[in-house]
């Protein structure tokens, strides 16, 4: 039996979901979200691979332009959405991005020491800013994956991904990696600010650009 049969099947977690909301295709759910997961690991694996961090940058976007063009399941792509979202969809979605994008960034982590070495060094940089400013850079980095989903244009999201990147903002299913290289608990108290700042700023902006300030 596959780690998704059992999900699918467990009691205990099939309860906690119909509590959450009714998920009809559990199945696709997980595998859409784990395969945009993986993407993300690999526009990550990229980024720290290559010299150049514009054009790491740029090749990162690879990972969001196939996801909104194959309509996969990625949580800071869906959460501005919530209104359309079940609650354990969401749920769900997060998990197995956090789960998909494992699996590019430390099989380069432990392939390449180089890459390792990178990863650890960014982590320690990263996770040296305080709460407070990892949830504004969350909230950030929220409302460009909020644009870059909502305009369906390629250059805007090209450009929004840069942006996050260049800017030092910080995305949730990017940082797993970082956090997985260098746990602590304050570093993973400081990781869910960075959940809650990502689902805060797309959220605000699906507000504001709403007919009537209502979420649609």
């Amino acid at each position: 039996m596959s780690i998704i049969q059992f999900i699918c099947e467990n009691k205990t977690i099939q309860a906690f979901i119909n509590v959450m909301g009714e998920t009809k295709d559990m199945e696709g759910l997980i595998k859409r979200a784990i395969l945009a997961g993986i993407l993300v690991g690999i526009g990550v694996a990229v980024n720290i691979s290559v010299e150049n961090r514009y054009i790491g940058a740029m090749l990162f976007s690879f990972a969001l332009l196939t996801i909104i063009k194959c309509s996969l399941n990625l949580y800071t792509g869906k959460i501005g959405f919530y209104q359309t979202q079940k609650p354990a969809d969401l749920v769900i979605m997060l998990i197995f991005n956090l789960a998909g994008v494992l699996l590019p960034t430390l099989g380069v982590a432990l392939c390449r020491e180089s890459a390792y070495e990178a990863i650890v060094t960014a982590s320690v940089a990263k996770f040296g800013n305080s709460l407070a400013v990892l949830f504004v850079y969350g909230i950030l980095c929220g409302v460009l994956m909020f644009v870059a989903v909502y305009a369906k244009d390629t250059v805007i999201t090209v450009f929004c991904i840069m942006i996050f990147i260049l800017s030092g903002f910080e995305h949730c299913i990017a940082d797993f990696i970082y956090l997985v290289l260098n746990f602590s608990p304050e570093n993973l108290i400081k990781f869910a600010a960075i959940i809650l700042g990502n689902s805060v700023g797309s959220i605000a902006v699906h507000f504001l650009v709403s007919e009537k300030g209502g979420l649609q």
